[in-house]
């Protein structure tokens, strides 16, 4: 009997940790990144984020290496802009850099941050990074 006890209780347990799971928010998918004129042009989508999530900010770097957070690494961040500009399109969001870069490869990624009532300047929201996408800005 108290084998199915213990049976039963860690089903529970499991399923209250998929429950907390699913309804975490899921970071921003970066559908595309291209150059423009010196700047970098990304299109992104929250669709798959839980709750009420606003866009964060776009980061440029010059290698895809990554922190714990999921952001890039800051000595090799070259430009990190809040995302305050954007545009709707068929595909999500579209963003331009404010600053123009030099001809070089490039990593883009793209942040969102979830709404919460909890969130203070204390204890600010969590800022989630999609994925990366590479960029050239071609000599001209």
């Amino acid at each position: 009997m108290r084998n199915r006890s213990t049976i039963v209780a860690v089903a529970a347990l499991a399923a209250a940790l998929l429950t907390g799971i699913s309804a975490a928010a899921s970071a921003p998918y970066l559908r595309s990144a291209a150059a423009s004129r010196g700047h970098v042009v990304a299109v992104f989508s929250l669709d798959g984020t839980e709750g009420d999530a606003v866009p964060g900010h776009i980061a440029v770097a010059v290698s895809p290496a990554l922190q714990a957070d999921g952001s890039f690494i800051p000595a090799k961040v070259r430009v990190e802009e809040v995302m305050s500009t954007l545009t709707q399109t068929s595909n999500g969001m579209r963003v331009r850099t404010q600053h123009r870069l030099r001809p070089s490869r490039y990593y883009v990624k793209v942040s969102s941050k979830a709404l919460e009532l909890d969130c203070t300047p204390k204890n600010p929201c969590k800022e989630l990074w999609s994925n990366a996408r590479r960029v050239v800005i071609p000599r001209p």
